[in-house]
């Protein structure tokens, strides 16, 4: 009857209801929003790997002209045990040790199918916090006093047993520039040439070696 007051039962009912109502207009709201964030990191991402395929991270030269310095950062160095040293045989001799010295060789370059004509190699001078980079002949023979390499448009004159680490690390860069534009070094033997590094995928290899080397001492990334 409208005289009377509301009972104390139906006040609970009423109340409840109003609290449903009230949770359930929450809980669209925040399933709205849940739904609205993962819909935007959704798209973020998205457009994130679209724009990886479209514009993919492009590797560059770092101050590539300037004088070489040999330094090797910590966190350049912890890259390079943590991740890259796995791809590496190492030699650590006693004479080594003593100066402070480990050598880095490809281990791919050493199973290859053919006979390298020649190799590079990762120096690390550890006490100092340095590392070098040096061309290793596997055919001697091949060499003469003088020998004539010939990459693109550009022929070096190597005179191996008179190389000290500067000319190891010109020549090095020399030709690792030359081979990210996909070119490739012969070594010159009268009318004949031979494939640097042997074959196609010992030239890959040493080109990791190559990368590997002038990202360690901050040339590359």
């Amino acid at each position: 009857m409208s005289g009377l007051s509301e009972s104390p039962i139906a006040s609970v009912i009423s109340r409840s209801r109003r609290l449903q109502v009230k949770h359930y207009r929450v809980n669209f709201v925040a399933q709205y929003m849940e739904n609205r964030i993962y819909k935007l990191a959704l798209g973020f991402i998205t457009a994130a790997l679209l724009l990886s395929v479209l514009w993919p991270y492009e590797q560059k030269l770092i101050d590539w002209d300037s004088p070489a310095n040999y330094e090797v950062l910590e966190s350049d160095e912890l890259y390079f045990n943590n991740t890259r040293i796995v791809q590496y045989r190492t030699e650590e001799s006693d004479a080594l040790n003593q100066q402070g010295f480990k050598v880095h060789r490809s281990t791919k370059a050493f199973n290859d199918t053919a006979y390298p004509v020649l190799n590079f190699a990762i120096v690390n001078h550890w006490r100092n916090d340095l590392a070098y980079i040096v061309c290793e002949p596997n055919l001697r023979g091949l060499f003469g006093d003088t020998s004539a390499i010939v990459i693109g448009d550009t022929t070096v004159k190597l005179v191996l047993d008179h190389m000290d680490y500067n000319d190891h690390y010109k020549f090095a860069a020399l030709l690792f520039q030359k081979m990210l534009e996909y070119q490739q070094p012969y070594l010159i033997q009268g009318q004949d040439s031979l494939l640097l590094f042997g074959t196609q995928p010992n030239l890959k290899n040493n080109t990791v070696v190559l990368k590997d080397y002038f990202r360690l001492i901050g040339r590359f990334q």
